[in-house]
């Protein structure tokens, strides 16, 4: 055994003792998140049956000087001199015959090169940089029959208010500033994956209660800074100055570490103009769902396809339209139509369903079939051809929300509802997964129908 390799801090010992099954680690610059990740393995590798995963989300930023890769070899060696390292496949190789991969995911099907694999830990080094749909695969790849350790999977960071993390990690948060409280800093929280959403509870027995044993996990966030990174402190003390002197939106994030901070007149819609209230209104002048409709499941050459999502909304007595319900999922054409049955049941019949038709004759003639065969069981529902921009469907919802006639129904959805909105921008090439821009792109088409349906009464 050499040099002795170790946490800096207590934030960066919090992250490397973590035992839950997922920790989020970071939320601002200079934190030493990523040291901190490459030391972690260094806790398992005595276990020959360690087969541990680090990804970037290119190969370049684990190959370039200084990098990961180069890291990796200077920490390992000082750990153990017997370490080797496979260059070509960039995997390290431990005494004991436990090993640890260096990946990417540059593209979306990347993440289908790992299907046989069976890890025991994986780690995202810079977490903001993936999607969900990565993370949430290479989570199922997380099994090992033999190994004498808890399987777990880590992420470093800094803030992003798009990425998916931000709602894995808000209940952390102060839900003005989007700063971590120290108060809830560390504290394990639980969840279940129901669908295509994740269910959130404060504890175990809460989660069991309403959906069983099965498929709960922990997770925990340790977020840091620089000040708990003392060695740059130490050895770079104008660091601090540096990220005093950068403007509002990148101090606010990297210095203070604030999830929420973004340029004031990023997107058409904000959350604070809607009003959050407990349960759906009991009389209404009228109540819509309306949809937009895909018919495709992910597979490996299409893995983001369109979700389809059915928006359901009221017309209160006072003139304010109520966000009641989103029902969002990914299903082929015959799932669709036995989903919007289902949610036809559950509305009730005085609720008007909205079925788009796209300008092509098929999709009219697809929309006409759903109106019949809805008809049949006896339900009442029109179409509406979509035949304008998304931008000019989208301005009469935005209008009534910042006029303050909009409310939305608590709701389990209402966190990917919201950032679809936010994060709307009128553009095709948003900086963000595919999948979120076009997922948003079908939430908005579906409130917007109903809004320009609302105009006509």
């Amino acid at each position: 055994m050499a040099d002795k390799v170790g946490p800096a801090s207590p934030r960066q010992e919090d992250f490397l003792l973590s035992d839950a099954d997922i920790t989020v680690f970071g939320g601002a610059a200079g934190s030493g998140k990523s040291y901190v990740g490459l030391m972690t393995p260094l806790l398992f590798v005595s276990d020959p049956n360690f087969r541990g995963v680090i990804f970037r989300r290119t190969m370049p930023e684990i190959t370039a000087g200084g990098g990961l890769w180069d890291t990796a070899r200077q920490m390992y060696k000082n750990f153990d001199r017997r370490v080797t390292f496979k260059e070509k496949d960039k995997t390290v190789v431990f005494p004991s015959g436990a090993t640890l991969k260096f990946s990417h995911l540059e593209m979306e099907k990347d993440k289908y090169s790992h299907q046989g694999a069976q890890y025991t830990f994986v780690l995202f080094d810079e977490g903001t940089h993936f999607t969900e749909t990565q993370v949430d695969y290479l989570r199922s790849r997380i099994r090992s029959a033999n190994y004498t350790h808890k399987t777990q999977m880590k992420i470093t960071c800094n803030p992003d208010y798009d990425s998916f993390l931000r709602r894995w990690v808000e209940w952390y948060l102060d839900p003005i500033t989007g700063i971590p409280l120290p108060e809830k800093a560390g504290v394990v929280r639980y969840f279940k994956r129901q669908g295509d959403e994740y269910i959130w509870a404060n504890s175990r027995e809460e989660l069991i209660e309403l959906y069983g044993p099965k498929g709960i996990k922990s997770f925990k966030f340790i977020p840091a800074n620089i000040y708990d990174n003392p060695p740059l402190m130490e050895n770079n003390p104008d660091y601090v100055d540096t990220l005093e002197s950068l403007g509002r939106v990148e101090k606010e994030r990297l210095l203070h570490g604030s999830w929420f901070a973004r340029a004031q007149d990023s997107g058409y819609w904000k959350k604070e103009w809607v009003e959050m209230i407990p349960q759906r209104p009991l009389r209404v002048k009228k109540r819509v769902r309306a949809w937009d409709i895909s018919g495709s499941l992910p597979s490996e050459t299409y893995p983001n396809p369109d979700w389809t999502v059915g928006v359901l909304m009221s017309l209160d007595e006072e003139d304010t339209y109520i966000v009641e319900d989103v029902s969002r999922f990914r299903d082929r054409f015959q799932g669709v139509f036995q989903e919007i049955v289902k949610c036809a049941k559950q509305d009730g019949t005085d609720t008007q369903i909205i079925i788009p038709a796209d300008p092509g004759a098929a999709g009219k003639a697809y929309a006409q079939q759903l109106v019949r065969d809805l008809a049949d069981l006896g339900y009442h529902s029109k179409v509406k051809t979509t035949n304008q921009n998304k931008l000019t469907r989208f301005a009469p919802y935005t209008s009534v929300s910042e006029a303050g006639f909009v409310k939305l129904v608590t709701g389990q959805w209402n966190d990917t509802y919201i950032d679809e909105l936010e994060s709307f921008d009128g553009s095709r090439n948003k900086k963000d997964d595919l999948e979120k821009t076009w997922s948003s792109i079908n939430l908005l088409n579906s409130v917007n129908l109903q809004a320009k349906w609302f105009g006509q009464y």
